[in-house]
């Protein structure tokens, strides 16, 4: 559903709002490196202007289909008066603050109004799914996208070979 709505969504999503997506998406990306062990090192060296526009790049098509989608369902959401009980906000706060177990959630308006998005988009959906005529299609062959595994190869063999030339490099 996500997708039909992106696709008929017809809206100019500026580049400022690309890249602003782009740039959350990446600094969480280098997070999640750390989290999984990588060494801050490694990690600032994935960080360069270059990278960063490989990755908006392909991640582009996505944000814009994503702000899109968000659009149509505020709008629907909006015409349709689907409203989210504040009940269910703080329901999922409290499960929140259970599951982080003292950890810090950050700014807890952020947090609440994401929340409160996330029931909204679900309630937009349901909604749609009770009072439309969905056709759904099957397909047993996976979706690939083959430019992007290309490119991820791509870069991937460049890496190995900037780490080999720099292991050669040490060793001499």
């Amino acid at each position: 559903m996500a997708k039909a709505l992106a696709e008929v969504m017809d809206v100019e999503v500026p580049d400022t709002l690309v890249t602003n997506q782009a740039r959350e998406k990446y600094a969480q990306m280098m997070a999640e490196f750390r989290t999984g062990g990588m060494a801050d090192e490694d990690i600032k060296k994935q960080i360069t202007p270059e990278n960063f526009l490989k990755y908006k790049n392909i991640e582009k098509a996505d944000i814009i289909a994503d702000f899109k989608t968000s659009m149509a369902v505020d709008e629907i959401a909006r015409i349709e008066n689907i409203q989210v009980p504040e009940y269910q906000i703080d329901e999922q706060m409290e499960a929140l603050k259970k599951e982080a177990a003292g950890e810090d959630l950050g700014d807890e308006g952020v947090l609440r109004t994401k929340i409160e998005s996330t029931i909204s988009r679900r309630l937009v959906f349901d909604f749609l799914a009770e009072n439309s005529n969905l056709a759904v299609e099957y397909s047993d062959e996976p979706v690939i996208d083959e430019a992007l595994l290309e490119q991820l190869a791509q870069d991937t063999l460049k890496r190995e070979e900037e780490m080999a030339a720099k292991v050669a490099s040490n060793q001499e």
